[in-house]
């Protein structure tokens, strides 16, 4: 943690201001020490990371727990070079940036930046391009450690252990905000939105992307499966993802076509040509595997999805009210078969 964060934090408890106390310091890093209030609110500075995560509802440990679970285990591959090329790839095209030189030219008119649940730091470190900005990556889950580890020494970044619904910051405080895959995993999906806007000041920018609900079948079926999925042990639901991922090689392996002449609006299936793995993956069941990334990355996507308590599904009107509620207007909409990415400037 650096010295400088103290002064940009608050209590999420009670909103007063942190008192300090450093115990191992390195390189200008607190490594080890203390947060505190007035109302004597105390945090912990641990492995360089403050930790000011307030809840304890067991729903949301046990989603936080299965994320730290993921993490331990693949943090690896997901801070890959290739990996890392294609998550910049994937911010640009989901939020409208036509190419990197934009996307810097826009940060450049940023001056405090939050990511809402940051994972192993890479968009963090995407997001910290503009030297005269401030960027505060958050996650409540464990990754944070190997953000930090790995990022932890850019002079404009701070990485801190953080609940969205309960944050350590003053209203109205950034300009731009980003939550990428997170959203639909805390326990109100709507209500972590909403939480979000209010940090936002006048004029500033909130992009996310969350789950599309998919076609009856495909939803009935995650259904079916994260109803015992949830319920397994971590070994458990990695063997099913594991599972699930060589389904989807499989059938992969299968080289013939699938042609939808029409559109058949009950089942939500869209004509077109389809290979075999990828229809089924969208229409019937998720069994994510890709050749572009190592197989143990597809079982962690899959268990992505099947192991935490919370993973919400939202339709484009849903979302859309969330953002005309809340007084935001909508200047960026993407919308891929598995989500949909928004971008949205407070009138």
């Amino acid at each position: 943690m650096k010295k400088s964060l103290i002064d940009f934090i608050i209590c999420p408890i009670c909103s007063n201001s942190f008192n300090l106390k450093v115990k191992i310091e390195k390189n200008d890093e607190i490594i080890e020490g203390e947060i505190s209030c007035i109302k004597n609110h105390k945090f912990y500075i641990h492995k360089g990371i403050p930790r000011i995560v307030v809840t304890n509802q067991k729903d949301v440990i046990q989603t936080t727990n299965a994320f730290s679970v993921k993490w331990k285990k693949y943090h690896k591959t997901y801070h890959s070079e290739k990996w890392i090329s294609k998550e910049k790839k994937w911010i640009l095209d989901r939020f409208g940036w036509k190419n990197i030189s934009e996307f810097k030219k826009f940060l450049k008119s940023r001056r405090y930046i939050l990511e809402a649940g940051t994972g192993v730091g890479n968009t963090a470190f995407l997001l910290s391009v503009n030297k005269e900005s401030q960027v505060f990556a958050i996650d409540i889950s464990e990754s944070i450690e190997f953000a930090y580890k790995k990022y932890g020494k850019l002079e404009n970044v701070h990485f801190l252990q953080a609940d969205i619904q309960k944050m350590p910051f003053k209203k109205k405080f950034f300009d731009f905000i980003l939550s990428d895959q997170v959203l639909h995993h805390t326990n109100n999906t709507k209500k972590s939105f909403k939480i979000l806007t209010r940090y936002l000041e006048k004029k500033g920018i909130i992009s996310i992307y969350v789950y599309k609900k998919k076609g009856p079948i495909r939803e009935s079926t995650d259904d079916y499966i994260r109803e015992s999925s949830i319920n397994m042990t971590e070994e458990k639901c990695m063997e099913l993802s594991k599972e699930l991922a060589n389904l989807g090689k499989n059938l992969s392996n299968i080289k013939t076509k699938i042609k939808i002449p029409h559109d058949i609006p009950l089942l939500k299936i869209k004509a077109g040509t389809y290979d075999v793995q990828r229809f089924i993956f969208y229409n019937f069941i998720k069994c994510w595997w890709s050749k572009d990334v190592p197989f143990e990355q597809s079982v962690a996507t899959n268990f992505d999805w099947y192991f935490p308590k919370f993973a919400f599904r939202h339709t484009p009107n849903e979302i859309k009210k969330w953002y005309k509620d809340s007084k935001i207007k909508i200047i960026h909409w993407n919308e891929i078969e598995s989500g949909i990415s928004i971008s949205g400037k407070i009138n």
